[in-house]
């Protein structure tokens, strides 16, 4: 089905091949020049970002400290290495500089856990899978959740699709997890009558 859908797009979207038709010469330019280029700026950040890593890469940088690493980064620099940035543009990067590879964790746990509450047939968990899916492809070029809107987006769409979701399970197919949840709710008084 994704290849599909991948085929569809690649042959209705002229812009997309046009796009995709420059990256190999920005990234020659880049490579070549130290040319500031889309494609070269993203190269850019992620060679810093897995640098700024490296020195601290159990506990990370600390949070908020991704403008100042960049700024050090560049003093002194010419072209695209001189360039400013107080993100990375890519989530997994933006979280191990911060919180280094004990974030990664909880960023995949969470992601994983979100996947696995969204398999099932209904459409509450197929609009909660796409939200999810979307979010985890998209967050290699970008760090949608510390965004403010596509942040906030992804916690209310999870937030109601997963509602539904365990609430369907609840009233209909009584599956492991509405199983549980509804344990959980008569331990300790919650359930409705």
């Amino acid at each position: 089905m994704a290849i599909v859908c991948a085929f569809f797009i690649w042959e209705s979207s002229t812009y997309l091949r046009a796009q995709l038709t420059l990256v190999p010469g920005e990234i020659e330019r880049y490579i070549n020049e130290n040319a500031s280029t889309r494609f070269g700026e993203r190269l850019e950040y992620w060679q810093k970002s897995i640098s700024f890593i490296s020195d601290a890469p159990i506990l990370g940088q600390g949070t908020g400290s991704i403008r100042e690493l960049f700024r050090q980064a560049a003093t002194g620099q010419k072209g695209a290495s001189s360039l400013l940035s107080d993100n990375p543009h890519n989530q997994t990067l933006t979280v191990a500089i911060q919180l280094g590879f004990l974030g990664i964790l909880l960023l995949y746990a969470v992601w994983i856990a979100h996947l696995r509450l969204f398999f099932g047939g209904n459409l509450p968990a197929s609009v909660g899978l796409v939200i999810v899916v979307q979010n985890m492809v998209s967050s290699l070029f970008n760090s949608h959740l510390f965004d403010f809107t596509q942040g906030w987006i992804y916690v209310f769409g999870v937030g109601v699709a997963g509602g539904t979701v365990l609430r369907c399970q609840m009233n209909g197919d009584e599956t492991q997890a509405g199983t549980v949840l509804r344990e959980v709710q008569e331990r300790n008084g919650l359930t409705s009558r």
